[in-house]
Order: structure tokens, then C-alpha cells, then sequence
């Protein structure tokens, strides 16, 4: 689905969305780590979720700016989550502080950790986007592409199939 933030063009993968949307529960909590323009963890507010959003770009106005290739995620919450998202944006750190940043993830999860990102077959260094000023992520140096993955980077974790979404990797970490 396209969505408008705040003028620009931000999308969203409608299977994704409600596959989530039929997962996470009324009174469930959800960190979104990498939020972005928060297309995913926006509408939980209406099913009373506890939100939590983390971004580095302070522009997509998430409630904590951190930068999680300096900064462990255990610095930036102390709590533990029933749901963390890393939803096209595990990509964007530097492999190590990538793998860091999951291992992490593992101990402060109550029940699911869902992500996805791009496959070799389709990865880019995602500058055209930052550089497209109709697109939300225009300027962000975050948005900019570090670590590319595979299939088997993801061992023990279940993979989701989306016919949407065949050239990226979806799947969670169950705790």
C-alpha cells in the first residue's frame, strides 16, 4: 500500500500488515526498531499495544532517536517486549553491530522477533532512494544500505512466505 508521510511517499506490504495485524493482540507490546515512518506500528496504537519506535533520524520522529550501530539496544530500553519489529531495517547497520543488535533482541523478547530485509537478488546500496525527494527517507544517510543477507543467515528462525515479498527474507524468532 502507498501512504503519504507527511507529503512524501512512504509504502507499506499489505500482507505483512495484516499478518501482523491478526499476531499481535489488544494490550501487546512492540518495540519497532528501525521504524522508519512507523507504517507498521502506528495502527497497533488502536488496538491499545504499548509502542515503543526507535529510529537514528530524528525526522521520522520516533519516541527514542538512537543509534544502534553506537549504541546497544539494551541501553535504549531496559524492558522486555512481547513483540520487537525489525521490518526493513536490519539492512542499514554494519554487519557486527547488526548481529549484535539480534543477539540482543533475543534477550529482551517475550514472544516474537519479526524481520525482514532484502535478499542478495534484489539488495542495493538503497542510495537512489535516499537521494529521491518524493520519498520519505529523502536525505537520510540511515537509510543508506551496510549489510546484505541470505536465506541461511537466519538459521533457527521461521521463515514467512508473502508472494509480495519472494526476494526478501520474512520470517520471526520465536523466544
Amino acid at each position: 500500500m502507498k501512504i503519504k508521510i507527511k507529503g512524501k511517499r512512504a509504502s507499506r506490504n499489505d500482507q505483512l500488515f495484516d499478518y501482523l495485524m491478526n499476531e499481535i493482540k489488544p494490550g501487546d507490546s512492540v518495540l519497532d526498531i528501525g521504524c522508519g515512518p512507523k507504517v507498521y506500528s502506528t495502527p497497533l496504537l488502536q488496538k491499545n499495544c504499548r509502542v515503543m519506535t526507535v529510529d537514528a533520524w530524528h525526522v521520522v520522529e520516533p519516541d527514542v532517536v538512537a543509534d544502534l550501530e553506537k549504541i546497544p539496544i539494551t541501553e535504549v530500553t531496559q524492558d522486555h517486549w512481547d513483540y520487537i519489529f525489525m521490518i526493513d531495517f536490519i539492512e542499514h547497520l554494519d554487519r557486527g553491530a547488526a548481529e549484535r543488535l539480534l543477539q540482543d533482541c533475543k534477550r529482551i523478547v517475550r514472544k516474537k522477533i519479526f524481520l525482514l530485509t532484502p535478499l542478495p537478488e534484489i539488495w542495493t546500496d538503497n542510495v537512489h532512494n535516499v537521494e529521491n525527494e518524493n520519498l520519505w527517507c529523502h536525505g537520510n544517510q540511515y537509510d543508506v544500505h551496510k549489510s546484505s543477507w541470505i536465506r541461511q543467515d537466519f538459521q533457527g528462525w521461521t521463515p514467512l512466505q508473502f508472494s509480495t515479498l519472494e526476494h526478501y527474507f520474512v520470517g520471526y524468532h520465536e523466544a
